[in-house]
């Protein structure tokens, strides 16, 4: 067999398997590259051809430790202050126990404010350009390391909506619909720091986080000391889904001096059509009340767009004012007993 057909053979088995080796964990890795030695070897080369293919591996060790160790470190040489979001290295220094809280007020705003989250961009880049042309002020959640994670965040700048990092975070069940990027119980608070960091490299634009998920892991106060303290350190904000009532953001965020937002209402949790309607109209309720309301939907659920559509014309006819999710921020007047 000629070296240049064995060299294409073994090219077309890294193909096949690309996917597979980007996916793999690091310890995966080992048993991925016996297997496909194991491979090779069915080639029967001849020695020379056998370090051509060595050569070969190394070449692909090399690339594989650049993908991931990029992964994990944005790459040098960036300014990551125009590529993570606003607020960004803002303070390159870490956090200290001097920073100045950021300041809330108890003042209502002139018209009830109504702030819409999208969660679970990332997956279609279609589907997202739906919401994006909506004409009203909206947020969306990206999740990170998808497809079309970094295309979603950037067509909805320039579109004049907000962006905001979705991240995945362990839950008590039901990990395997995690996805990538995900923040777990078991990381030390550098690991947690470095991964957010790769997950904002991914959603370039964003201005704050919130959780995907997470029932485990906003319920454990170290975690959320560490992802809150990077957030300080980057000048972002922190919204709580809400996903469980023993959630600690909000006291460790009042802790730090990091604004911490709580979603009112999942819009979609029950998606019938009438519930969304529902739904919609309370957190009008809520806004009215509070002067300010969050709520949640997903991009996914059927029937959403039309929906929100009909929602939003009905809080502007209320008087309400759809904004971005940060233009809450100066309203937010958290207490310690609860939301606002």
């Amino acid at each position: 067999m000629g070296s240049g057909l064995a060299i294409q053979q073994f090219l077309n088995v890294l193909i096949l398997n690309a996917k597979r080796v980007l996916n793999l964990t690091t310890g995966k890795i080992t048993k991925f590259l016996v297997a496909l030695w194991d491979k090779v070897k069915k080639f029967k080369l001849r020695t020379q051809e056998y370090f051509v293919i060595i050569g070969g591996v190394l070449i692909l060790a090399l690339i594989l430790y650049f993908v991931f160790h990029s992964r994990s470190s944005p790459l040098r040489g960036f300014d990551l202050s125009q590529v993570i979001g606003a607020g960004h290295l803002k303070n390159s220094s870490s956090p200290t126990s001097s920073s100045p809280p950021p300041t809330f007020s108890s003042s209502r705003p002139e018209a009830p404010l109504i702030a819409l989250v999208l969660d679970d961009n990332g997956y279609n880049l279609e589907q997202s350009r739906t919401f994006i042309a909506l004409p009203v002020p909206l947020t969306l959640s990206v999740l990170p390391s998808l497809k079309y994670s970094r295309e979603v965040a950037q067509e909805a700048l320039a579109k004049g909506k907000e962006v905001i990092l979705h991240c995945p975070m362990e839950s008590h069940k039901g990990n395997n619909w995690l996805g990538p990027g995900a923040i777990f119980t078991t990381m030390s608070d550098e690991e947690i720091k470095k991964q957010i960091e790769a997950d904002l490299y991914d959603v370039p634009g964003a201005t704050g986080v919130n959780n995907h998920m997470g029932t485990k892991a906003t319920e454990d106060s170290r975690v959320m000391r560490a992802l809150l303290s990077y957030l300080k350190e980057r000048g972002l904000f922190f919204l709580d889904s809400r996903v469980t009532s023993g959630s600690k953001a909000r006291e460790i965020g009042l802790e730090l001096g990091v604004p911490v937002l709580e979603n009112d209402l999942s819009l979609d949790h029950d998606p019938d059509p009438q519930a969304i309607r529902e739904k919609m109209k309370r957190l009008g309720e809520i806004a009215r009340k509070r002067g300010v309301a969050i709520g949640i939907a997903h991009v996914y659920t059927r029937d959403i767009l039309p929906l929100l559509s009909e929602g939003i014309g009905y809080w502007e006819e209320e008087g309400f004012q759809m904004v971005r999710l940060s233009e809450i921020i100066p309203y937010w007047a958290p207490s310690p007993g609860g939301k606002p």
